[in-house]
């Protein structure tokens, strides 16, 4: 079983949100109230707000106003939007918090060997030498239990400049 994909080729255009959304209804139904959030880097909000510049009319009244051509983008096809400079830039990620999980082997701690948790460090002659160290170390691994629930658009054009 696989996430739910949109292969956009090209720039972001207002289908593919919708059309991403749309298969995760598909697959599993969203009448149930999926709370999902549209994980994107930077540039493809950027791509997303320009998409709303092409179609902006400015009406200005007489009096002084200033003037802000941006638009507060916090919400795409109804998801709220999360930024990480961190994601993949050709990529949106519809994530359902609540298909993800994390199985732990061994918890975050020291590691230790015979009840040692620290050691001394050796030399180029095998000797001593005058320092120690330790170790913090942990083991889990991440997975997803409904892969439908979850949906993805990929092969997005970059904005110039990033």
């Amino acid at each position: 079983i696989r996430a739910n994909r949109v292969n956009a080729g090209g720039s972001l255009s207002l289908p593919y949100p919708r059309l991403a959304i749309n298969k995760i209804g598909d697959r599993i139904g969203l009448e149930n109230g999926v709370k999902m959030n549209a994980w994107m880097h930077p540039c493809q909000v950027q791509a997303y707000e320009e998409l709303g510049q092409l179609v902006t009319q400015i009406n200005k009244s007489g009096k002084s106003e200033g003037l802000d051509l941006y638009f507060d983008v916090s919400q795409i096809a109804g998801v709220p939007i999360r930024k990480s400079y961190s994601w993949d830039k050709t990529r949106i990620d519809f994530v359902v918090n609540d298909v993800w999980g994390r199985a732990e082997m061994n918890p975050a701690g020291f590691y230790t060997e015979g009840g040692r948790k620290i050691f001394e460090l050796r030399g180029p002659t095998g000797g001593v030498a005058a320092a120690s160290i330790f170790y913090i170390v942990a083991s889990f691994n991440t997975f997803v239990n409904n892969p439908a629930a979850c949906s993805y658009i990929d092969g997005l054009t970059v904005p110039s400049g990033y």
